[in-house]
């Protein structure tokens, strides 16, 4: 019974991407995509993803055994989320715990043995970050990947004088840097809500 109402709930998900509006790949890549199901790389992407899901500014993105791929955008529920994301990658739903004192209020975390934190406000998805080697953007950014790699699949911004180090944006995706030189590697990822202290 639990095992038909996580597959029901995951089909939910994926179901709700075909209604997305949002048809650009993640990639910064040349040209648009045609369709929800389009994907940047064809089968290639959906098969190097790790565990189903990709890193996007605006959420994640699942993939089906099939290859087709639905957004999971920040505001879609929490218990939806989790679902899918445990599904996905196999593991279990892991514990919900609250920090009162982000700057942006009470705010929910949960956090997957993979390094993968998700964040939630008010019963939605609203953020996440990665500080462990696996998951990657569609266009292959994840920890680990190096600054020229990185600088070479998408424009960053280096931000000046952050308390949090070498700290880049690009877009709706944020992330932080071994170091400032020419041979750094990413250390970590986020987009959406963060809880760091300035």
């Amino acid at each position: 019974m639990n095992l038909a109402r996580t597959a029901l709930t995951l089909a939910a998900v994926l179901a709700l991407g075909a209604c997305d509006s949002s048809t650009e790949a993640p990639a910064p890549a040349p040209a648009p995509a045609t369709g929800a199901e389009a994907m940047p790389t064809g089968q290639a992407t959906a098969d190097t993803v790790q565990g189903g899901l990709a890193l996007e500014g605006e959420g994640l993105r699942a993939f089906t055994a099939q290859g087709s791929a639905r957004a999971l955008p920040f505001g879609l529920s929490q218990e939806m989320v989790l679902t899918a994301v445990s599904t996905l990658l196999d593991a279990p739903t892991p514990e919900v715990t609250t920090n009162s004192e982000c700057g942006a209020g009470p705010t929910q975390f949960a956090e997957y043995p993979n390094g993968l934190q998700l964040a939630f406000q008010n019963g939605g998805f609203a953020g996440w970050y990665l500080d462990e080697a696996g998951l990657t953007t569609a266009d292959g950014v994840g920890v680990g990947t190096s600054r020229a790699d990185l600088q070479s699949a998408r424009e960053i911004e280096m931000i000046p004088q952050s308390t949090l180090g070498a700290e880049f944006s690009s877009g709706d995706l944020g992330g932080m840097l071994s170091s400032d030189a020419p041979d750094a590697t990413v250390e970590a990822l986020y987009a959406g809500l963060t809880c760091f202290f300035r």
